[in-house]
């Protein structure tokens, strides 16, 4: 497939309290004792709009988590915080994330429409197909649903709330009523609340898994994806703009935007101790080997660590995180990783490590965000930031001037709303057909 290559590359960023590296809450310049850190949010947000970012990110899981991985283990609902970070801002657009799986449709799409009015069309919604059994006893079931039947669920539940906005009130005519009887929904409503300024606000996915891949080609205007190596990421770039062909979409209206773990220093040796630092503070006392078996459901600990991984031993993965299952078997495979190096880059980082890494000054960064934009795996990059606030601050006033000195990012907002941002003159309202 030949790629018409973007002018100009479009920046994300992925927002939290500290950073999205497990370890950098305990690092020395982070203070724990404010959670839920709201001026945390405000000046990360605010920082990324100096910056001219098309948007921030608001991760999600409606589930208290335990252990050493982070202290953040309150939160606040992100369209809440969405709301909020809109009066700090006039630009940037804020995308919250919520559950397919444990959401009804209309409640969503009554509950973004008003965030949407309230941010003036700066709203986007991340949809998940919410992983773990501890989260679906908090919503009253014994049990997750398998993983396939996750992603039936997520496909309808993005229909009916798409067919409820595109049915909602406008200024020229009434809502009119969506009747949908489906496999997970039945549905007889009229949204209650205008369409919101876009049509809908808009569609973010993730997911690296086939199904996960199917869900963004038919729905997403914007795509997180990730790729730890270039090949790989040019092959999700490819698959992910030919699925989008195949549901009858213009693959350009997609953006691909490529995780990136950028850990920034005014020299590479300071770059590259913070790195071992916030990997330190993360991996103290943990047991990696355990967490990976976890994450492929199947005990390595009767295997050789420094032997590569059982691949023909390894069971198809039914209840954790398919994605991570997928990228780091395929890692292990394609780097000849052995079980100990495997396990150490599925736990240390977190997010972080699913992310590919570039460890340097602003310039190196630069130059590593170059070289992977003009060969074809992105669109532009969701800045996965190790540290906050530093990270942050560092990369705006580092690395975002020498993108616009190559002419690589834009030197000023053209608009206020994220279709201007993405050069778009509206998003598409209708739902797409499923591939026969």
């Amino acid at each position: 497939m030949t790629r018409m290559h973007p002018e100009k590359m479009h920046l994300s960023l992925n927002l939290t309290e500290y950073g999205r590296h497990s370890g950098a809450w305990r690092h020395a310049v982070s203070d724990v004792s404010r959670i839920p850190n709201l001026e945390a949010y405000r000046h990360a947000v605010r920082t990324a709009e100096r910056g001219l970012f098309d948007q921030a990110f608001i991760a999600d899981t409606p589930v208290h988590t335990w252990g050493r991985s982070s202290a953040t283990t309150t939160r606040i609902d992100p369209l809440e915080i969405a709301a909020a970070l809109s009066t700090e801002t006039e630009h940037i657009a804020i995308i919250a994330t919520l559950s397919t799986s444990y959401n009804e449709p209309y409640d969503v799409a009554r509950r973004a429409a008003s965030v949407d009015a309230i941010t003036g069309g700066r709203l986007g919604i991340n949809y998940v197909a919410s992983t773990g059994d501890a989260m679906a006893r908090n919503f009253h079931r014994a049990r997750q649903l398998p993983h396939d039947e996750r992603y039936v669920r997520s496909n309808e539940f993005i229909e009916v709330v798409t067919k409820l906005w595109a049915n909602a009130p406008t200024a020229d005519r009434p809502g009119e009523q969506v009747t949908h009887h489906g496999r997970f929904f039945d549905v007889e409503a009229t949204l209650d609340v205008r369409q919101p300024m876009h049509g809908r606000p808009l569609i973010v996915q993730a997911g690296s898994s086939e199904e996960g891949r199917d869900l963004a080609a038919r729905w997403a205007d914007a795509i997180y994806a990730g790729g730890s190596t270039l090949s790989r990421a040019q092959e999700y770039y490819q698959d992910i703009k030919q699925r989008a062909v195949a549901y009858g979409r213009d693959p350009d209206s997609i953006k691909v935007l490529l995780g990136i773990a950028p850990f920034l220093g005014d020299s590479a040796e300071e770059a590259a101790e913070l790195q071992a630092v916030l990997d330190a503070n993360h991996a103290e006392g943990a047991d990696l080997i355990g967490h990976l078996s976890g994450l492929l459901e199947y005990d390595l600990r009767a295997h050789d660590p420094a032997g590569p991984l059982p691949f023909d031993l390894l069971p198809q993965v039914k209840s954790a995180s398919v994605s991570q299952a997928t990228l780091f078997t395929r890692m292990a495979r394609e780097e000849n990783l052995t079980i100990t190096q495997t396990a150490y880059r599925s736990y240390v980082g977190g997010l972080a490590n699913m992310q590919f890494v570039a460890t340097g000054t602003p310039t190196q960064v630069a130059d590593v965000m170059e070289e992977w934009f003009r060969a074809g795996t992105c669109d532009g990059y969701s800045l996965v930031a190790p540290i906050l606030p530093q990270t942050i601050d560092a990369f705006v006033d580092g690395v975002v001037p020498i993108l616009q000195e190559r002419g690589l990012f834009r030197t000023g907002y053209e608009g206020n709303t994220i279709t201007s941002h993405f050069g778009l003159s509206a998003l598409d309202p209708r739902v797409p057909v499923a591939v026969a």
